[in-house]
Parts: structure tokens; C-alpha cells; sequence
């Protein structure tokens, strides 16, 4: 467990790393000021060196953000829709197999590390004139026969903690071909589909991911594409 400061580093590590990831632009299109909408996706291209050659796309994305069901600052919750699709453009022999694969990632900033409490005792004396010892140290004056005040007790001390964030990967489907075909296109839609994470006190930033992979008798070539940074929180 770590307090404020560590929490808060987490978070920037937390972000930086979906930003790396995200081939959208760097300002997200769906925040909590703006919670309903559009979400930019992606496209990439695998090839290998043998020549066999593919395509896998992220497109039709929608997101929809909604408050906690909990009705707390712990947890968030979006609706999402979207579309991943792969292509075999190229195969100079048989391919065995291809999968596409459709996912989140959810990066949270800073974790609730829980609450502390404990009892501490504080006390402090005062009193007249005193006299100073042969150590140096200030003797009270009760000490010496005079008069003293002061006050002990005890006081509860409270701190909630925070913990180092981390990310989350979320799958939503995959889809899986036997010997597919140059031109065949196959992947994963979906809708309404529930993005969450609990216990999370800090910022939370997504993005969509989608791995084509492509087994031939030697090798699997992948290749993944992302989406662009959904800021929930």
C-alpha cells in the first residue's frame, strides 16, 4: 500500500500507457463532459515473410457512459458497440486457421488501498519558571516545587490509503476459421456490451483492441490495432 503521491504516479504511468497504445488523436471524444458518442477505430496490416498476408480492422465503435450503479466514486460503467474484422488478402499456400480477437483495455489511475484508523496519544505540559539542568535541558518548574499544567489524552487518526493502479484486459469475443480463403472476411460484432472496473479512486482511461492472428504450418503472424482513449473518469 502507498499514499497519495505513489497513487498519483501510478496514474501517469497508467495513462501514458494507453496513450502509446491509442492510434487515435491524443484528447478523447468520449469523457464524462461528453459520455455518448462516436469512437474513432483503427486498421493495421500483417504480412510474413513468406507472403502470406492480412488485414484486421476496429470500426463502428460507439460508447456510452453511464454513473455507478453502486452510486459511488469507486466504479465506472459504459455501454459499447462495435465492429472487428479481419481479411486474408494474400496466401500462397494453404492457412490452417485465423482468429480474429476483440477486446478493452481499462487503465486505472489510482486503487482504493482501503481505510486506516488508529488511537494516538498526545500530551503536553506547561507550567512557571524553570531551570536549566546541568545537561542543558529545560527542568520544569513542578519539578523544583512549583505549579504545573498540562493535558493528556488520547485522539483517533484516520487516512485513507491508495494503492498503484493497473490495467485490465477485458475480452469481448473471438472468432476462429479453419483454412480460410484469400478475400474471406470474418470477425466479432457486438453491442450493448458492459465495460467496468470497481475500486478504482483515480482516472480511468480504455480503448478498444483486435488481434488477427494467422497459423500456417511454420508460423502464427499477429498483428493487433487499437482504438482511440475512452476517458471515463
Amino acid at each position: 500500500m502507498r499514499r497519495i503521491k505513489i497513487g498519483m504516479a501510478a496514474a501517469a504511468v497508467a495513462a501514458c500507457a494507453v496513450s502509446v497504445m491509442s492510434v487515435g488523436p491524443a484528447s478523447a471524444q468520449i469523457t464524462p463532459q461528453n459520455p455518448s458518442g462516436p469512437v474513432k477505430g483503427g486498421k493495421q496490416t500483417i504480412s510474413s515473410s513468406e507472403g502470406v498476408a492480412g488485414q484486421i480492422s476496429l470500426f463502428d465503435l460507439k460508447a456510452k457512459l453511464f454513473p455507478p450503479l453502486a452510486g459511488d466514486n469507486k466504479s465506472r460503467l459504459a455501454y459499447v458497440d462495435g465492429k472487428a474484422e479481419g481479411t486474408i488478402t494474400q496466401a500462397p499456400g494453404e492457412i490452417q486457421a485465423a482468429t480474429v480477437e476483440v477486446g478493452y483495455v481499462v487503465a486505472c489511475g489510482v486503487k482504493d488501498g482501503g481505510f486506516e484508523s488508529w488511537i494516538g496519544s498526545n500530551q503536553s505540559i506547561s507550567g512557571g519558571v524553570g531551570a536549566v539542568g546541568a545537561m542543558g535541558g529545560l527542568i520544569p518548574a513542578g519539578a523544583l516545587g512549583g505549579g504545573v499544567g498540562g493535558t493528556l489524552g488520547l485522539s483517533q487518526n484516520q487516512v485513507i490509503k491508495t494503492a498503484p493502479g493497473g490495467i485490465v484486459y477485458l475480452p469481448v469475443g473471438t472468432k476462429t476459421i479453419q483454412k480460410p480463403k484469400v478475400g474471406e472476411s470474418f470477425g466479432v460484432r457486438f453491442g450493448e456490451k458492459r465495460v467496468s472496473i470497481e475500486g478504482c479512486i483515480g482516472s480511468v482511461d480504455a480503448v478498444a483492441y483486435s488481434t488477427l492472428t494467422v497459423s500456417s504450418r511454420n508460423f502464427d503472424d499477429m498483428k493487433t490495432v487499437y482504438s482511440e482513449v475512452m476517458r471515463f473518469a
